[in-house]
């Protein structure tokens, strides 16, 4: 019997929660009205299932939609962007600038009505968990 290579299931199992994250990916964008279907992704990068960013070609449902939606996925709220966006280190930078944004109205006590919707109780615990997500993503990821 040959001996089982542990760094080949490793990779196995990065793909396996990659293709779960495109998924999820997927789902969100088709509950969106403005978006007919999912035609095609690419994952740029991402930190295994806890963060991914992927590039989705959609069939809009008209001609005011962009084609191309970035989408940041993951152990943390999700968030469509447009094609403006240029590549995915791009697409984390805009991410972590809206939900400064958010956590700065939350912790300031100030409207949210021109921050980008998260879907979560805009408490001041909320805001720190995900400050300290944007923290370790500007770090690890962004490098800054």
């Amino acid at each position: 019997m040959s001996e089982i290579n542990l760094d080949s299931l490793k990779e196995i199992e990065e793909y396996r929660k990659i293709l779960e994250l495109s998924e999820e990916g997927k789902a969100y964008l088709e509950e969106f009205p403005w978006c007919k279907r999912v035609v095609k992704c690419w994952y740029d990068f991402g930190l295994y299932d806890k963060l991914g960013i992927f590039l989705y070609n959609i069939e809009p449902a008209n001609k005011d939609v962009d084609d191309y939606i970035w989408i940041i996925i993951g152990d943390l709220p999700t968030v469509y962007l447009d094609k403006s966006v240029q590549n995915g280190h791009d697409a984390l930078e805009v991410y972590c600038d809206l939900m400064s944004e958010w956590i700065d109205n939350v912790k300031n006590g100030s409207s949210l009505e021109d921050c980008y919707p998260i879907p979560v109780d805009p408490s001041f615990k909320n805001a720190e968990l995900l400050q300290s997500r944007i923290n370790f993503i500007r770090k690890e990821l962004l490098l800054r």
